[in-house]
């Protein structure tokens, strides 16, 4: 027998004020992460920059697109994710919320739809978006940075001059990755942080998340740029700003003590200004 979809209501406070949304995921699969439910606040807090057509790259289970598609000003979002369950999920769930005649998803890897149809569908948008929603995941055989490059690099076929992508990025990527991405996708200004989580623990009993800080501490072994979790002692004076550990210093930490690194997720904006 199949498991149940596993739910989620997110509260209109949840998405500053936007509106209630029910969120169902594939059974087996994670709720709505930090970095999805400080994505949502952005899209609520800063609604007066969505308007237009929309994308929501590496959709998932459709929850940033659907909160797009309460805005009035927004006419349509394409979601573009990867896993075929997702695609069905988000789908389900636009029914759900109320928003299936704004929203549609696409099985996609990053910016190329897998089918024929979709591919048509997105080709159509090419230079006609106004905004590029993405939470995406870390990556695999580079630094883990690579998705939040491929997502700017690949919008500007998309954006319109002066279209704005919402991209969340979780602080222990460290600043100087943050502000070499305007130099890797030329054309776009760094327009600063729209919204951000407090210190949370990065879970290391996540198997996922373990694979990934092992990933950070390949990276910085073999000379790449270090990584920027927090000490997680409750401690220190300066709780708002714990004192700052590499992702080897961070798994050594966890090995001796079981205490996860914090980190923290934000939304900065990126908005597409493309030499005249």
């Amino acid at each position: 027998m199949a498991l149940p979809n596993e739910e989620t209501i997110v509260t209109a406070a949840m998405c500053s004020g936007l509106a209630e949304l029910t969120i169902r995921q594939p059974a087996g699969t994670f709720a709505l992460t930090p970095g999805s439910l400080i994505s949502l606040q952005a899209i609520g807090k800063h609604r007066d920059l969505l308007t237009g057509n929309g994308l929501d790259w590496g959709s998932g289970t459709g929850c940033l697109a659907i909160a797009a598609a309460k805005i009035p000003a927004v006419q349509h979002v394409i979601g573009l994710e990867i896993v075929e369950a997702n695609v069905t999920a988000a789908c389900e769930n636009a029914q759900r919320n109320g928003v299936q005649d704004r929203v549609s998803f696409l099985l996609s890897d990053s910016y190329m739809p897998r089918h024929p149809a979709g591919r048509a569908s997105l080709e159509e948008l090419r230079g006609r978006v106004n905004v590029i929603l993405a939470n995406p995941h870390s990556s695999e055989g580079d630094d883990g940075f690579g998705c939040r490059r491929l997502v700017l690099q690949g919008a500007r076929r998309f954006l319109i001059p002066g279209g704005v992508v919402f991209l969340m990025v979780s602080i222990q990527y460290g600043q100087e990755r943050l502000r070499r991405l305007c130099a890797e996708a030329p054309g776009f200004v760094h327009g600063g942080e729209l919204a951000s989580t407090d210190w949370v623990p990065f879970d290391l009993a996540r198997p996922d998340r373990m694979h990934n800080l092992r990933l950070y501490v390949a990276e910085e072994r073999r000379g790449g740029l270090a990584y920027d979790f927090r000490h997680p002692d409750r401690s220190q004076p300066e709780r708002s700003q714990p004192a700052g550990m590499t992702a080897q210093a961070a798994l050594a930490h966890y090995g001796r003590t079981g205490e996860s690194p914090l980190t923290r997720w934000e939304v900065h904006l990126f908005s597409f200004r493309p030499a005249s």
